[in-house]
């Protein structure tokens, strides 16, 4: 069975003239219609392809629109699924654009196939009500090896090292893209009170190959990961600014994306799940060391579609894992159990509220984070949310978990 593709063939201008025709979502509540163009028919397995994606303003004012840098989205062969990505081609278009009435604007996106998904598919891209898009993968025909026989004299197992098949590259920046992504918020920011600042850097990295052939025969595996994350109090009121303490969070965790079937509710609701092992400590040596080590579980229910206002839902439970000689009363103060809401648009503001209760319900911790992005403000020039931040409660500074403190602080952060 031929899948029908719900996109635009011809010259530039008969792709925008049926965009003005096609209704791709609802329009109540915007002018701008967003659909695919220049979408193929067949590809080989473990190539790239390049496709449009197109915006038109069917309103009688001007509307602003932001193309996406990176859409994010599912090939499904039959009972096999990949998740895929498209960057954007060439010159990027500016973060912002200004579209006038009854005009259209494009971009173009490359998107790198798996090596292992051959057949007919649907791509889904999580953008805008874009429809599934069929394509038909081929197999690829491999060409041989890329040094003929008796070129050189050395093993070709040092010369080759890098992986011929696509997606398995060594080249730092599609490795880096392939494997490192954002993990919890990555902000700076600071207060007129002791300790000043406090800032925080997290990112993980994906284990295994995705194209590989281990995750091909074991999916689940696509889930591995490594992750760090480290936050620090920054006294700047003090005489030598030293930093008045750091959390160093290593942790393995598997976590399993999108377990909602693909259908029409699908849109309104999505749930992750995740859990691991964290390492916590301050680096610190002798009354002022601390250490724990957690296993936990930590689920993530989101509602609203992606491009409208969401509300997201993530407990965590954990359990403590050896022992807390250096700090034995810790549970007292930070529970087994903490709580995060986030509500909000995905590209405008967003209230993120973190709490947690120990052992005691008089020792629990709240933290508030308020987010906007900053890029509309700064003429597209700098990818930066505006970020400030209250916590009020027990325990913001490992070394000083028995504490109470009271603080606010405002600055900036690359991921929220």
């Amino acid at each position: 069975m031929r899948i029908r593709n719900n996109c635009f063939r011809g010259p530039a201008w008969g792709a925008f003239l049926a965009l003005a025709l096609l209704s791709v979502h609802d329009l109540e509540a915007t002018s701008l219609e967003w659909a695919v163009t220049r979408w193929p028919d067949t590809v080989a397995a473990g190539s790239t392809f390049t496709f449009e994606l197109a915006v038109m303003n069917h309103g009688t004012s001007p509307s602003n629109c932001t193309f996406p840098p990176v859409l994010e989205g599912w090939l499904s062969i039959g009972n096999q699924r990949w998740h895929v990505t498209a960057g954007v081609e060439g010159t990027a278009s500016p973060a912002d654009v200004a579209l006038g009435a009854g005009m259209f604007r494009s971009q173009c996106y490359r998107v790198h196939l798996p090596p292992a998904a051959v057949g007919q598919g649907l791509c889904r891209w999580e953008w805008a009500d874009l429809p599934a898009m069929g394509l038909r993968i081929e197999k690829r025909e491999v060409s041989g090896p890329r040094a003929s026989p008796g070129s050189s004299s050395w093993p070709r197992w040092l010369q080759e090292g890098d992986p011929e098949s696509v997606g398995t590259s060594l080249e730092p920046g599609r490795f880096f893209k392939e494997h490192f992504f954002a993990y919890e918020p990555f902000y700076f920011i600071a207060g007129m009170d002791s300790p000043n600042a406090k800032f925080q850097i997290s990112f993980k990295y994906r284990v295994l190959n995705e194209e590989g052939p281990l995750a091909a025969r074991l999916p689940w595996l696509r889930g591995v990961h490594l992750a760090y994350t480290q936050t620090s109090l920054w006294d700047w009121n003090s005489e030598s600014k030293p930093f008045f303490d750091s959390s160093y969070k290593p942790e393995l965790l598997w976590s399993w994306e999108n377990l909602v079937p693909d259908r029409p509710s699908a849109r309104w609701i999505r749930c992750d799940l995740q859990g691991g092992f964290q390492h916590e400590s301050n680096g610190k040596s002798g009354a002022d060391s601390r250490s724990l080590n957690i296993v936990y579980f930590r689920p993530t229910i989101t509602f609203g579609p992606p491009d409208a206002l969401q509300l997201k839902v993530q407990p965590r439970l954990w359990a403590y894992v050896g022992g807390l000689e250096e700090n034995p009363d810790l549970p007292d103060y930070r529970g087994y159990a903490d709580l995060r809401l986030v509500l909000g648009w995905p590209r405008g503001l967003q209230l993120s509220a973190w709490g947690r209760l120990g052992d005691d319900a008089d020792r629990g911790s709240l933290q508030l984070d308020l987010t906007y992005p900053m890029m509309r403000l700064l003429s597209a020039s700098f990818s930066l949310y505006l970020h400030a931040q209250y916590f009020t409660g027990y325990g913001e500074s490992l070394l000083d978990y028995r504490g109470r403190t009271e603080m606010f602080r405002v600055g900036v952060s690359l991921y929220r």
